[in-house]
C-alpha cells in the first residue's frame, strides 16, 4: 500500500479534510505555518487550535516550512540569518505538533550564470544545513530539501553527499521538475534514488505551476507512481493539491486501504 498524505492549506479546511484522512488512513501536510503573516502574527493561538483539532488524529503529520523570498544559499548573510530564523521557528512549531517531516525549498537560481555561483551556493548550503540537521535530529524530525527551480537533480544531491544525515533528505516535487527541468522525471528519480523519502504530487500543463489533479495535465501519473513504487524504499506521497475535489479525483491512482 502507498503511504499518502494530503496537504491542508488553512486551519479552516480541517473539518472537511480530517474525515477523508481518517477514512483512507492518510496523513496530513500542514502548510499554514509557511506563511510570513502567520509566523509574524499570533502563530501560538493557531498552533493551539491545530493541537486541539488533531488531538485524536493518529495519521502521520508533516509541515511545509517557510519559503517566500528566502534563500539559504545566498551570499547576503543578513538574508541567510532571516532564513535560519524562519526555519528554526518552523522546527519549534513542528516539534510541538509532533510532525515527522518539514519541507523546505532549496531555491537554487538557475538564471544566475556566474561561474562562481554554484560552487559558492553549495558551500553556503553545507554551512547552513549542517547545524539545522543536527537540531532536527534532536527533535526526531527529518528536514526535506524540495526542488523548485533546479534544472538538474545533481545540484541538490551534492548537498546530501556533503551532509550524509538521515535527517536531511529530498522531497521530489514532480510538478516543479516537469516545469523547470529538461530532464525526464525518471532521470530525477534515478539520480536522487535513496535520498527521496517524500514527494509532492500534482499535475500541470507544462507551462504554469497550477497544481492540478493527477489526471488533468501532462504528467503520466500511472507511470511515475510505478517508478516511485519500484524504489527499494518507496517514498511518501503527499498530494499537494488546492482543494478536496482535486484530492478526491486523484485518490483512485493510489493504492489505499479504507
Amino acid at each position: 500500500m502507498d503511504r499518502v498524505l494530503i496537504s491542508v492549506e488553512h486551519f479552516g479546511d480541517l473539518p472537511e479534510y480530517l474525515p477523508l484522512a481518517t477514512r483512507y488512513n492518510l496523513g496530513l501536510e500542514l502548510q499554514e505555518f509557511s506563511e510570513p503573516s502567520v509566523l509574524d502574527g499570533d502563530w501560538r493561538s493557531l498552533l493551539d487550535q491545530y493541537q486541539q483539532a488533531l488531538a485524536g488524529f493518529t495519521g502521520m503529520l508533516s509541515m511545509h516550512g517557510a519559503y517566500i523570498d528566502l534563500a539559504s544559499g545566498s551570499p547576503d548573510m543578513r538574508l541567510v540569518a532571516l532564513t535560519r530564523e524562519r526555519y528554526l521557528h518552523n522546527l519549534e512549531i513542528g516539534r510541538e505538533l509532533g510532525v515527522k517531516y518539514i519541507d523546505f525549498h532549496a531555491n537554487y537560481l538557475p538564471l544566475v550564470d556566474h561561474p562562481n555561483y554554484l560552487p559558492g551556493w553549495m558551500e553556503r548550503q553545507v554551512t547552513f544545513w549542517t547545524p539545522l540537521a543536527e537540531q532536527a535530529e534532536k527533535y526526531g524530525i527529518v528536514l526535506l530539501l524540495e526542488n523548485m527551480w533546479e534544472p538538474d537533480p545533481t545540484i541538490i544531491n551534492r548537498i546530501f553527499a556533503r551532509i550524509p544525515s538521515p535527517y536531511l533528505k529530498a522531497c521530489l516535487d514532480v510538478g516543479h521538475a516537469t516545469l523547470y527541468s529538461r530532464l525526464p522525471l525518471s532521470a530525477w528519480i534515478t539520480a536522487l534514488g535513496e535520498n527521496i523519502v517524500y514527494t509532492h504530487l500534482h499535475n500541470n500543463h507544462g507551462d504554469t505551476d497550477v497544481h492540478l489533479a493527477f489526471g488533468d495535465g501532462v504528467i503520466d501519473f500511472p507511470e511515475i507512481l510505478a517508478t516511485l513504487r519500484a524504489l527499494p524504499q518507496p517514498p511518501l506521497f503527499s498530494l499537494e493539491l488546492p482543494d478536496l475535489e482535486s484530492i478526491k479525483a486523484s485518490l483512485p491512482y493510489l493504492q489505499l486501504t479504507a
